[in-house]
């Protein structure tokens, strides 16, 4: 898969987190949640948007370097020993 394929979907996953995270809070501020869940939906809610945005700024950053690119591909190629055995 290439590396701008990866950064689209990663994109869309961080959006989509984004979006679920946003209605389950306003579901549990709207619909009376217990007070001792409340704090832990909270935390969910913004953590795993977060999580998802520090992935995706990885995924960006990857698709800016191009060095990374030329690494992934000199890592495919195979061990050859030295024709002189140096």
């Amino acid at each position: 898969m290439s590396v701008r394929r990866r950064t689209l979907l990663r994109g869309s996953f961080t959006a989509l987190t984004t979006v679920f995270s946003a209605g389950l809070l306003a579901a549990a501020v709207l619909v009376p949640a217990p007070a001792a869940v409340l704090p832990f939906v909270i935390t969910l809610c913004v953590g795993c948007p977060m999580a998802a945005a520090f992935d995706l700024a990885r995924a960006v950053m990857e698709l800016r370097d191009p060095q990374t690119a030329l690494r992934r591909e000199l890592d495919r190629l195979p061990e050859v020993e030295h024709p002189l055995g140096l």
